[in-house]
C-alpha cells in the first residue's frame, strides 16, 4: 500500500509538471494575414464617334434595366452625355443576353421610313438601336454590331457601328461601356418608350450642313415629309426657304437670302410645326488680296478673303479679257479663307472679280498683270536670272524653295510662292558676309539646314538661326549633312557630329572612317538605317550602318566626282543609292551610276553627260544636256529636250511642277525654267 502510493504521487507530480510546461511552449503569437479590400467596380465608357475620342466615368452614364414579373426577357437602356455641349450616345438592348446581336436600320427612322405603328405593348418586341445626338442632330445607326458580356457584378458591352448624316456622309463608332447592377435603375417593361414617331408629324432628325451662306443647298433629313415640294413649308428662324427637292424622308433646301441665325423649321400640310437643330449663317464674302501679282495662262494664283465657299463650283472667278470681255478662271481648291484658281485662256491685265454663293460680285483692288514668258520645248522661263554661271544646290519643302551657288556659295536665294518670285536672303545669314559661303542644304518638314563654311543654319524661310555644334569651336565649316525627323548628323574631316532635337544641341562622337582622309556629301536612304559619304580626295564610296560611327569602304566606284565645277547634287539614296561620277577629264564626261546593293555594285544608268540627280519618293529626275524623269523609282524614264543651247546645273520640284537651272554655252549666267509633269 505504502509502494503504490508513493507511485501515484510520483505520477500526479509528472502530470503537474508537464502542465506546467507545455502552455510555456504556446508563447509564439500567430499573426493571421489581412484580407485585401475587394474592388469596387463602376460604370465606365469609352470609344470613338467621328474620329473623336471620349472616356465617361460613371456620373455621366444612366442606364435603366426593364424587367417585368414572369417574362424572361430583359431589357437595358444606357445613355452617356460625352461633353459639356451636351452631345449624347444612346443604347437600347431588347433582349439582354450574352451574345452578339447585329444592327439593322432602326424602323421609323429617315433610314427606313414608314413603320409608323410601333407600340411597346405591341406583340413583336422593341428594336434594339443605338443613337448619337449632337448639335441639335439625332443620328441613328443603320449598321454594325453589338457584343454582350453579362456576369454577376456587371453587364459589358462592346460595339462597331456606322451612321449616316443627311448629305449621305457616314462615319464610325466604337468602343465598350460597362454596367454595374450596383448602378442600374430597375423598371417595368411597360415604361419602355421607343423614340421614333408613331404618327404622321415631320421630324427633323439633321440638317447637313448646319452653318452656311444664303444660297447654300441644306440637306434635311426626317421622316413623312411630302414628295410634293410645295406641301413642305421650311423656315430658317421664320423666313421661309424655297425646297428644291423633296422625299418622304429627305428636303433639300436654299437659305433664304434674308434669313437670320436660328432654328430651322418644317410643316407639312395641315401637320404640326416641327423645329429643328439651328441654322448659323455665315457673313458676306470679302475680296483681301490676290497672288502672285503677275502670271501667265495656267499659272494657279491665290486669292483671299473670308467667307468663301468650301465648295468650290460655288467661287466664280472671272479674269478681265480683251474688250472688257471676261474670262472664268479654274478654281483648284477652296477654304473659308483662300481660294486657289488657275489663270484661263484669254484673260490679260486687268481686274479680278469674284462671286460667291451668286452674292455682290466683288473687285480686286489692284490689278493682275499676265505675263508672257517665253517658252522653249515646253520649258517657260520663270522671269529671273543669276549670275554668274555655276552648278546650282537647292532644297524644297512645301511651297517654299532656296537655291545657291554650287561653286561660289556667295548667294542665296528663297522663294515662298512656288517659284514665282525670288529674294536674295544671303546677307540673312547670321555670320560674316566678306568669308562666308554657302556649300550645302537639305529639307526636312518645316525646316532647312544650309551648310556653310563658317556653320550651320537652320531656317524655315524668314527666322534664320546658327546652330552651336561644338562651343569651343563655333565656326566649323561643313559640306555634308543628313537631316531626318529632328536628327542631325554632319562630319567634318573625322569628326561626327549629332543632334537628336532638331539642331538645339549637339555631341560629339568618334568615327572611324575605315581609311578615308575625309567624307563629305553625306545621303542616307529613307528610313536612316544606311548612310553613304564620299572621300573627295579619292575615287572611293563609302558606307555606314550605323548613323555614321563606323564606316567601310565599297567596291562600286567607277570615277571621281565632279566637285569642282560645284555639281554637288551627286549622291542620294532614298530607295536606291544614286552616284555621278566623271569617268574622263572633261565635265561632259558626268555620267550617271545606279547601286541597289548598298553602293557596292554600280551599274550605268545612261551614257549621256548628267550633272545632276534628285529624287522624290517614286519620282528620280537626272539632267545635264536633256531632262529625264522617273516615277517608278528609277525602273524606267522619259526623256525631254531643255531649252536650246542650255545644260542643267540643277534641279528642284515643287507639287507637281519640276524647275532646272541651266547654263548657257559660254554664258556667265543661270536661267531657271519650269514645267509641270
Amino acid at each position: 500500500m505504502k509502494t503504490h502510493l508513493q507511485k501515484l504521487l510520483k505520477t500526479t507530480a509528472i502530470l503537474l509538471l508537464l502542465l506546467t510546461v507545455i502552455p510555456s511552449c504556446k508563447k509564439e503569437t500567430i499573426i493571421k494575414p489581412t484580407p485585401l479590400p475587394t474592388e469596387v467596380k463602376t460604370s465606365s465608357i469609352q470609344g470613338k464617334i467621328d474620329g473623336k475620342d471620349f472616356a465617361i466615368k460613371q456620373d455621366g452614364i444612366k442606364s435603366t434595366l426593364y424587367s417585368t414579373s414572369g417574362d424572361g426577357v430583359k431589357s437595358l437602356e444606357t445613355t452617356a452625355t460625352l461633353d459639356a455641349d451636351g452631345s449624347k450616345l444612346g443604347f437600347f438592348i431588347d433582349d439582354l443576353k450574352n451574345g452578339a446581336i447585329a444592327l439593322s436600320k432602326k424602323s421609323g427612322t429617315s433610314l427606313n421610313p414608314g413603320t409608323k405603328t410601333i407600340k411597346i405593348n405591341s406583340t413583336t418586341p422593341v428594336q434594339s438601336y443605338v443613337y448619337y445626338y449632337s448639335a441639335g442632330n439625332e443620328y441613328y445607326a443603320f449598321s454594325g454590331s453589338i457584343e454582350i458580356t453579362i456576369t454577376e457584378t456587371d453587364i459589358t458591352v462592346k460595339w462597331n457601328i456606322m451612321f449616316k448624316d443627311a448629305s449621305g456622309r457616314e462615319f464610325n463608332s466604337s468602343g465598350a461601356f460597362t454596367i454595374t447592377y450596383a448602378s442600374v435603375v430597375t423598371k417595368p417593361k411597360s415604361e419602355v418608350k421607343d423614340p421614333t414617331p408613331v404618327a404622321d408629324k415631320p421630324t427633323i432628325e439633321s440638317i447637313t450642313p448646319n452653318r452656311g451662306r444664303p444660297g447654300d443647298t441644306i440637306a434635311i433629313a426626317g421622316v413623312n415629309y411630302s414628295t410634293t415640294t410645295a406641301d413642305n413649308v421650311v423656315k430658317f428662324n421664320g423666313t421661309n426657304a424655297a425646297v428644291i427637292s423633296a422625299t418622304a424622308t429627305k428636303l433639300l433646301v436654299k437659305a433664304p437670302t434674308e434669313g437670320s441665325t436660328g432654328a430651322v423649321s418644317v410643316k407639312v400640310k395641315n401637320s404640326e410645326v416641327t423645329t429643328g437643330p439651328v441654322f448659323s449663317y455665315i457673313g458676306a464674302a470679302t475680296f483681301t488680296s490676290f497672288a502672285p501679282a503677275s502670271a501667265k495662262v495656267g499659272d494657279t494664283i491665290t486669292i483671299t478673303g473670308t467667307n468663301f465657299s468650301k465648295t468650290r463650283a460655288d467661287n466664280v472667278v472671272h479674269f478681265t479679257g480683251p474688250q472688257n470681255n471676261v474670262f472664268t478662271g479654274t478654281v483648284i481648291a477652296a477654304t473659308e479663307t483662300q481660294l486657289k484658281v488657275t489663270v484661263p485662256q484669254g484673260a490679260v491685265t486687268g481686274k479680278i472679280y469674284l462671286t460667291v454663293n451668286s452674292g455682290l460680285k466683288l473687285t480686286s483692288a489692284t490689278d493682275f498683270t499676265l505675263t508672257v514668258p517665253s517658252q522653249t520645248n515646253g520649258w517657260t522661263q520663270v522671269d529671273f536670272t543669276v549670275s554668274p554661271q555655276s552648278g546650282i544646290i537647292s532644297a524644297a519643302s512645301g511651297n517654299r524653295m532656296f537655291f545657291s551657288s554650287g561653286k561660289t556659295g556667295k548667294y542665296l536665294y528663297y522663294s515662298s510662292n512656288q517659284g514665282a518670285t525670288f529674294t536674295n536672303v544671303f546677307n540673312q545669314l547670321p555670320m560674316p558676309q566678306d568669308t562666308l559661303k554657302v556649300n550645302y542644304m537639305v529639307a526636312d518638314g518645316n525646316y532647312f539646314y544650309i551648310t556653310t563654311n563658317l556653320g550651320i543654319v537652320k531656317t524655315d524661310g524668314t527666322t534664320f538661326t546658327k546652330l552651336t555644334v561644338s562651343a569651343n569651336q563655333p565656326n566649323l565649316g561643313f559640306t555634308g549633312i543628313v537631316a531626318k525627323n529632328d536628327k542631325v548628323y554632319v562630319f567634318l574631316g573625322t569628326s561626327s557630329y549629332v543632334s537628336l532635337n532638331g539642331g538645339t544641341s549637339f555631341q560629339s562622337r568618334p568615327a572611324t572612317l575605315g581609311g578615308a582622309t575625309r567624307l563629305d556629301y553625306l545621303t542616307s536612304d529613307a528610313g536612316g538605317k544606311y548612310f553613304y559619304a564620299i572621300d573627295p580626295t579619292s575615287t572611293k564610296f563609302y558606307k555606314s550602318t550605323d548613323q555614321g560611327q563606323n564606316w567601310s569602304v565599297t567596291t562600286g566606284a567607277t570615277g571621281t566626282y565632279p566637285l569642282a565645277d560645284g555639281y554637288k547634287n551627286i549622291l542620294l539614296s532614298p530607295a536606291y543609292t544614286y552616284a555621278i561620277f566623271n569617268t574622263g577629264t572633261q565635265l561632259t564626261g558626268n555620267r550617271l551610276y545606279q547601286s541597289r546593293g548598298q553602293g557596292d555594285a554600280f551599274v550605268s544608268v545612261i551614257d549621256e553627260q548628267v550633272n545632276v540627280v534628285k529624287q522624290w519618293g517614286d519620282y528620280v529626275a537626272y539632267g545635264g544636256a536633256r531632262f529625264s524623269l522617273s516615277n517608278d523609282v528609277g525602273n524606267t524614264y522619259k526623256h525631254y529636250d531643255i531649252p536650246q543651247g542650255t545644260v542643267i546645273a540643277g534641279i528642284e520640284r515643287i507639287e507637281n511642277v519640276f524647275f532646272i537651272f541651266c547654263t548657257t554655252t559660254g554664258g556667265q549666267s543661270v536661267k531657271i525654267y519650269k514645267r509641270a509633269f
